[in-house]
């Protein structure tokens, strides 16, 4: 019975963590949505947002999943990315960085607050209903190390870019675009909760028990 309890403890738990799916959706057509904020710094109240609005620094954030932070690395201070509602190709609600197609960079930080998350897939449009190129990379947050990159067109009108990663980290992921990241936004990131080590200790456990029960009941 303990060792049944210890398989199906551990079988419960990766499939929980398994199930945390969680997509980030800046939009979807006809709304408005209150995701904004009233300065650059993405903070205080919820807002509605209307092109070029300020997208909110809390937006996205799940607790026990992820942490997300937004920034443009080439303006100075303190800077969340912006929202504008359509024509990034099919995407309705996307975020973008100030600049122009030569001189723009956007940054999104995954922080994950539990176990790791995986990176499932995001989408990149380009404005205006068109095809652009872009520089894109995905960092490791704990070690820097670059798991992907893209450097070419996305969008093809009229349907945008989606980018199935599949990237996983204990410590979150650096999601990256620029020249352009103003005629290129993103939209429709998908994140999954990446069980804990002890579940899978746990599930390993039991089936171990399970192993030696087996070769006892052969000899």
């Amino acid at each position: 019975m303990m060792v049944k309890n210890m398989l199906l403890a551990g079988i419960a738990a990766l499939a929980a963590g398994g199930a945390q799916a969680h997509t980030i959706d800046f939009g979807n057509v006809g709304q408005a949505p209150s995701i904004c904020a009233n300065n650059a710094a993405g903070t205080g109240t919820l807002v509605a947002c209307g092109n070029s609005g300020w997208i909110h620094q809390s937006y996205g954030d799940v607790v026990g999943l992820v942490d997300v932070s937004y920034s443009q690395p080439l303006q100075s201070g303190a800077s969340t990315l912006r929202w504008w509602a359509a024509d990034y190709n099919n995407l309705y609600g996307v975020l973008w960085a100030d600049g122009s197609d030569s001189n723009s960079y956007a940054r999104i930080d995954l922080v994950a607050q539990s176990g790791g998350i995986r990176l499932t897939s995001f989408d990149l449009g380009a404005y205006s209903h068109t095809t652009r190129g872009t520089q894109l990379a995905i960092y490791d947050l704990g070690s820097n190390a670059l798991l992907f990159s893209h450097n070419g067109n996305v969008g093809s009108e009229p349907n945008a870019t989606r980018f199935n990663v599949d990237l996983s980290s204990a410590s979150g992921l650096r999601l990256e675009w620029r020249n352009s990241a103003y005629n290129v936004g993103i939209d429709n990131i998908v994140l999954q909760a990446v069980p804990e080590p002890s579940s899978y200790a746990l599930l390993l456990g039991g089936l171990a028990v399970v192993g030696a029960v087996a070769r006892r009941r052969r000899g």
